[in-house]
């Protein structure tokens, strides 16, 4: 649960200071009041990026030289304080942009040692990027799930891009053949680690998925997730770099790596038939089931996993459910404690009904922002 957040020079933000209870949190205001700042905000301290697709540097206020996110968070084993700057320190002219990372008060922590404390899941309109978009933003959505839940595997994420852009740049060089040996097996180490943990997570996954998908379009929609790409044989490292060697010729002519984890597909299809995919056969309604279907499922899943109730956090959604996915997610946020959950709406008037179907939990708290001048 957390308990307290801090902003500084974040957004649209100078200063702010907010405490939370435990349960149903509304965060209400004007479009430009900073509703789904705070929501960012929470977010970059569970899994270090914006949810918005931001980058760092467009995360500080306007005219301000860096920005700093605290959060104060109680877990299974205490209370603990987190804390993300990223800018360049106002004292010096020259100063370089850096991102740095404060736990319990141990400056200069590894992003390893931070993702995922606070575990979160959001569920937003830029969710239908992942269902609609391309196998970039879905293999974005599949690795920082994973790295919540696995500090190996962010690790191993983190070693595999150092390496894949280490191989991009020996590519350019037009290396000896030992040269690229011993890059191919620093990328193929990485690689093997997370394709045997993608492997395992998604026949894990697609099964609550499907089960969503069903309950929520009352079974007139059935959609599995499969995953393929040139790494379908690969099971070590050997195997790894035999795939990079057989690419190799591409790759020195294109100057880039074509082959590997970062490369594989993700499909969200209708019985394992890949030309049945949701991008070309999918209304914008089944769109829209798949994308609740796959954050509630989500969420499910790293409760299962982690032991533990991740915060859920829910940014300017629920007006655009109908009746139906609407009824289907009140009913899944009623079936069992799901713990703190953050809302951003305009105001609460559209949401009575919501909060009258909601019996057993009742609105904690309700933050009304203003908008910045």
């Amino acid at each position: 649960m957390i308990k307290n957040l801090n902003l500084l020079n974040f957004r649209n933000c100078e200063k702010a200071s907010y405490q939370f209870g435990d349960g149903l949190i509304f965060i209400t205001g004007d479009n430009g009041a900073g509703k789904t700042t705070i929501l960012e905000a929470i977010g970059l301290v569970s899994f270090l990026k914006s949810f918005r697709f931001a980058l760092d540097r467009e995360m500080i206020r306007f005219d301000a030289s860096f920005y700093r996110v605290e959060a104060v968070f109680a877990a299974a084993d205490g209370e603990h304080k987190i804390a993300i700057a990223y800018g360049k320190n106002p004292t010096e002219e020259k100063a370089a942009l850096v991102k740095k990372y404060t736990f319990d008060g141990r400056t200069n922590e590894k992003a390893a040692a931070i993702i995922g404390r606070i575990p979160s899941v959001v569920l937003s309109p830029d969710d239908m990027r992942i269902i609609a978009g391309d196998h970039s933003e879905r293999r974005r959505f599949l690795d920082l799930l994973l790295s919540m839940l696995y500090p190996a595997y962010f690790a191993a994420l983190q070693h595999y891009h150092r390496a894949l852009k280490l191989r991009s740049q020996t590519l350019k060089a037009r290396p000896d053949e030992a040269m690229l040996v011993a890059v191919d097996r620093e990328l193929a180490q990485a690689g093997v680690e997370i394709l045997e943990k993608r492997r395992q997570f998604i026949p894990d996954f697609t099964s609550p998925f499907a089960e969503n998908v069903a309950k929520i379009s009352s079974a007139r929609d059935a959609w599995r997730i499969d995953y393929k790409g040139d790494t379908g044989q690969v099971k070590t490292t050997d195997d790894y770099m035999a795939m990079l060697k057989d690419h190799r010729a591409n790759d020195l002519r294109l100057r880039q790596t074509t082959s590997g984890i970062h490369r594989d597909r993700i499909f969200f299809t209708q019985g394992g038939d890949t030309n049945r995919e949701i991008r070309n056969v999918g209304s914008q309604g089944q769109r829209r089931t798949a994308a609740l279907a796959l954050k509630t499922a989500q969420f499910s899943y790293m409760r299962q996993k982690l032991g533990a109730t991740p915060v859920l956090l829910i940014d300017d959604i629920l007006n655009e459910l109908d009746l139906s996915r609407r009824a289907s997610f009140i009913d899944f946020l009623g079936g069992g404690d799901v713990g703190q959950v953050f809302f951003t709406t305009t105001d609460l008037v559209g949401m009575q009904d919501f909060l009258r179907q909601m019996e057993k939990s009742a609105v904690v708290q309700n933050i009304v922002l203003n908008p910045t001048p």
